[in-house]
């Protein structure tokens, strides 16, 4: 057995001082192959070494740090001694090189001990020879060599090769976070061509992301383009790559790389694999790359194809082979079909050009500057005359060749900016072949550049490519029509010609299916006008009639039928002008006659009919034509009121008073089927006729029937006209049973407004007495709010006609109005109607208490006297009953007037004196107590007084008849 060296000397002896360690020496030394007592033994020394380390930290003395040397060498040394016998035990390897990696992290300065830097290495070392199959031990090792600067290239390349080797395939994922961490660090030692092979190595185990951001950034980052290039390649080919996102990603790098380096990657075809993406349909999927064969994957296809189409230009442009970029360039805006890739390839155009003209303004500015130059220095030798004259011509070609240059390059960049909306409208056309608006605007530029033969072309190709069935943002007859200007204005022989040809094309034979017939018909009246600007009168009318003539009719689009031009009203309406314009007067007939059969025709057909008729002084037959309109165009269609009236008004102005009873029939026809919201101006003209022409009899009993049946809102102006016509004729008595039938029909608000005008009427026949009960009974429809006006006609009729006794019912009734509506909401907007109501019973004690009555006492007639009862109750049902109730008071009550008469005579000053303050007073307190009783009660019924029921007077009440009530006041104040 060899002698042990001086540091395993140094440890026996340490470990034969310290008594505490001997138990754990006798326990291994009688069972060696105990894990567990091992442990324990390693355990014992790591305590007495953290006890040595946190005393030498608090004394820092020599001796100190010294045996903490000595422990750990110790440590160590049992460690080797363990691993020794167990050199399978991982447990044992694990605590052995933590120790030795905490030891090496606790050690201030490896300098002075060279043998410490190695250890930790040395100790791996050792475990790979029995634990080469764990890679945590070779990842360990891996990383301790990196930092380790005594390592060479070489060296760290073997091991990992080695560890490759060594450690099992499934557990490779955690060996190559190590190695890449290693390659990818700015300090590694390892050469780009060993980090080349170990990449490739790690591009067949890893994934494609990891692929990607890893071994391409890395081949990237040090200038490897053809690597770079032909790994995204073989990405390509690879059938895992899922998801659009890093499709995307893949092609992106690939054109990207090989782009901006071509000389580089001369080895790959890959403007070829650019093209094939760029040919293939959106449906299917490109070729991935090289010689791979095509995919399933179309929808992963997500790359702009301007994009691709600019890097492949771009190519070009850094070879220094701009006519070949030009070329790709104008080969990609007419192959890209989207807006967003034509904005980024014209882009990309437009900047090459300005970028040339650049350099040949910068190219003659240069060469302008250096001939000065040379001119300058040769201008004072005489004896370089001839080479000066020689070196000025070259100059001059030089300057002209690159002021030729610079204009070239100019013009090419002013003629793709005017290019521009050309080339954008056909990739619009390109989207949709079917967009109609598209072509006309596209016909449009040429034309506004003065290019007709293209724009005609251009609408020709549109006409054979426009699908009718699938046409967007127009119609196909837009086309023609524009079509046919530009051959009108454009070509000045032999335009009329070309348009005509092409309507005759369009018209007659078909050439072009349209869906709808409006559109061929648009195709025919733009012939007929195209005809009329060119003075073809007879042609033109020709045309027209064609246009509608029965006949077997154009094929639709799609096959759906055919299109039938004799019901088209566009067509009609331009034959019939043409034929009363330019035809015979039979012809019209015939046109119109035709148009009616057909009933093809409007309202305003028939009114033009019957006005040419009219104006050619054919009156029957215009009349025959109105009755075929009003057939044709029965109410309630709106053209009917407009047929009546000019058959009535064209019927009463040719027999002027006569063929009454015919001009009777008419009215009678159309009042029976207008409806109530048309009939008035009807009313209005047959009474008109019969007032002029006919009987006054008739003429009031056609208003009465016109107040029947006019609607609600009109009913008011029809009594009013039929009590103005009336007045007219039979006089004001004669009105007083149309005054009544008004008030039955009319609502409240206008029966109240007919009761004013009633009690006019009365008043102006002296019947003061009929007028103030039509006051009266008008009063329970009169809302003081709604209708002042009402209450103030009543007061100065008071003031006139009245005494202090009437004056005073007269307040009485507006304060029971006034409590009976005081309930009543009406809505801010328009004063609706609709209230919500007490019922009569409520309505009755309201009205009691307010003027002091008591309801349980026993009436001692049927009407309690003061009350306002339901409109038109079975008590006062009319006037007349209301005036012979007036009557039997008056009976009653004229004893009394006798005395009261003679008292009047006898009576001296003493007279019964009243304020006027008083009763303006009284007047107030009433308007307040309606005010009240409209706030303490929410919801009333809509409580209508019926009538008035004068209260017996006491023998002291006069009646005054000559004067009244107010100057009577007056006349008594003063005597007293």
């Amino acid at each position: 057995m060899a002698a042990p060296s001086s540091w395993q000397q140094a440890c026996i002896d340490l470990l034969a001082s310290n008594e505490s360690l001997h138990s754990h020496e006798n326990a291994v030394t009688k069972q060696p192959y105990s894990v567990t007592y091992w442990c324990q033994y390693m355990d014992a020394i790591e305590e007495i070494i953290m006890d040595c380390s946190s005393s030498s930290s608090k004394n820092k003395q020599t001796d100190m740090a010294q045996r903490l040397q000595s422990y750990r060498q110790l440590r160590d040394w049992i460690g080797r001694r363990a691993l020794a016998l167990l050199s399978r035990s991982y447990k044992l390897w694990k605590r052995q090189w933590e120790f030795l990696m905490a030891w090496e992290r606790q050690q201030t300065d490896r300098i002075a001990a060279p043998h410490d830097s190695s250890r930790l290495l040395k100790c791996l070392e050792r475990a790979l020879w029995t634990l080469h199959a764990y890679p945590r031990v070779w990842m360990l090792y891996l990383e301790e060599l990196a930092k380790s600067t005594a390592t060479s290239a070489t060296l760290l390349r073997r091991t990992i090769n080695k560890s490759l080797q060594a450690v099992a395939v499934t557990q490779h994922e955690k060996l190559w976070p190590v190695i890449l961490a290693i390659i990818r660090d700015k300090e590694c030692i390892l050469p780009i061509r060993s980090v080349v092979c170990l990449l490739q190595r790690y591009s067949q185990f890893a994934s494609l992301s990891e692929r990607m951001e890893i071994v391409a950034d890395y081949y990237v980052n040090h200038s490897k383009w053809q690597a770079a290039a032909q790994l995204y390649q073989q990405l390509l080919n690879k059938s895992e790559i899922s998801g659009d996102e890093t499709y995307q990603q893949v092609w992106s790098s690939f054109v990207t790389v090989c782009s901006q380096h071509p000389n580089d990657v001369s080895d790959i075809p890959w403007r070829d694999i650019v093209r094939a993406a760029l040919d293939e349909k959106p449906t299917k999927q490109a070729p991935a790359a090289g010689d791979a064969a095509t995919t399933d994957k179309a929808q992963q296809q997500v790359l702009s194809k301007g994009y691709l189409w600019t890097q492949l230009a771009d190519s070009y442009i850094r070879q220094g082979q701009f006519e070949l970029a030009r070329s790709i360039y104008e080969e990609g805006i007419m192959a890209v079909d989207r807006v967003a890739d034509f904005a980024v390839l014209f882009e990309a155009y437009l900047e090459l050009e300005q970028g040339l003209l650049e350099a040949a303004s910068a190219s003659l500015e240069e060469d302008a500057n250096s001939g000065d130059a040379a001119g300058e220095s040769m201008e004072d030798d005489e004896d370089w005359d001839i080479l000066l004259y020689a070196s000025k011509d070259a100059n001059k070609t030089n300057s002209s060749k690159l002021v030729a240059d610079m204009e070239w390059a100019l013009a090419r960049a002013e003629h793709l900016t005017s290019r521009r909306p050309l080339l954008l409208n056909a990739v619009l056309l390109r989207q949709n072949p079917n967009n109609v608006q598209e072509w006309l605007t596209r016909a449009q530029l040429y034309l506004d550049q003065n290019q007709p033969n293209q724009a005609c072309h251009t609408l020709e190709e549109a006409l054979k490519t426009v699908d009718a069935t699938r046409a967007v943002n127009g119609s196909p007859s837009q086309i023609v029509i524009k079509l046919a200007e530009a051959y009108e204005h454009n070509y000045e022989h032999e335009g009329a010609s070309m348009a005509r040809d092409l309507f005759d094309r369009i018209c007659n034979q078909h050439v072009y299916a349209f869906r709808n017939a409006d559109d061929l018909a648009d195709c025919w009246v733009a012939w007929i006008e195209f005809e009329l600007r060119q003075e073809q009168w007879d042609t033109a009318l020709s045309l027209a009639r064609q246009s509608v003539a029965p006949g077997p009719g154009a094929p639709a689009a799609g096959g759906k039928g055919t299109l039938r031009l004799n019901r088209s009203l566009k067509l009609w309406d331009l034959l019939l002008d043409l034929e009363e314009s330019l035809g015979t007067v039979q012809t019209a007939k015939d046109a119109y006659n035709r148009v009616l059969e057909i009933k093809a025709a409007t309202a305003q057909h028939v009114l033009n009919f019957g006005g040419f008729l009219i104006e050619h002084k054919y009156f029957e037959e215009s009349f025959s034509a109105y009755e075929r309109g009003v057939e044709l165009f029965a109410f309630p269609n709106p053209g009917a009121k407009l047929i009546w009236k000019a058959y009535l008004k064209a019927f009463l102005d040719r027999y002027i008073g006569t063929k009454v009873e015919r001009t009777r029939d008419l009215f009678q026809r159309c009042l029976e089927t207008c409806p109530s919201e048309e009939c008035t101006p009807f009313f209005l003209m047959n009474g008109e006729f019969e007032e002029e022409h006919g009987l006054l009899k008739r003429a009031l009993s056609v208003y009465r029937r016109m107040c029947d049946k006019v609607p609600q809102s009109e009913k008011l102006t029809a009594f009013r006209l039929y009590i103005a016509k009336t007045t007219k004729y039979m006089g004001l008595t004669a009105t007083r049973d149309i005054y009544q039938n008004a008030i039955d029909k009319l609502k409240d608000q206008d029966a109240a407004k007919i009761c004013i005008d009633f009690f006019k009427m009365e008043t102006t026949l002296q019947e003061t007495e009929r007028a103030r009960v039509i006051l009266a009974y008008g009063a329970q429809m009169a809302d003081p709010r709604r209708m002042p006006e009402y209450w103030k006609e009543w007061n100065e009729f008071e003031i006139a006609h009245g005494n202090e006794e009437t004056f005073r019912e007269m307040l009485r009734v507006k304060r029971s109005v006034e409590a009976a509506f005081s309930t009543i909401n009406y809505n801010a907007a328009g004063m609706s109607d609709k209230t919500s109501t007490l019922t009569d019973e409520e309505a009755m004690k309201m009205i009691a208490s307010q003027e002091g009555l008591d309801l349980d006492q026993p009436a001692a007639s049927t009407g309690i006297a003061g009350f306002v009862s339901a409109k038109r109750t079975a008590a006062a049902a009319s006037l007349d009953d209301v005036e012979d109730r007036v009557a039997k008071l008056r009976k009653a009550t004229a004893v009394s007037n006798e005395a009261s008469d003679v008292r009047d005579d006898t009576r001296d000053d003493a007279e019964i004196d009243i304020d006027l303050d008083d009763l303006d007073a009284e007047i107030e307190q009433a308007a307040a107590e309606g005010a009240a009783a409209e706030e303490n009660i929410k919801n009333t019924p809509n409580v209508l007084a019926e009538t008035v029921v004068m209260r017996k007077t006491s023998e002291e009440e006069t009646k005054s008849t000559a004067q009244g009530a107010l100057e009577r006041l007056r006349a008594a104040s003063k005597a007293k």
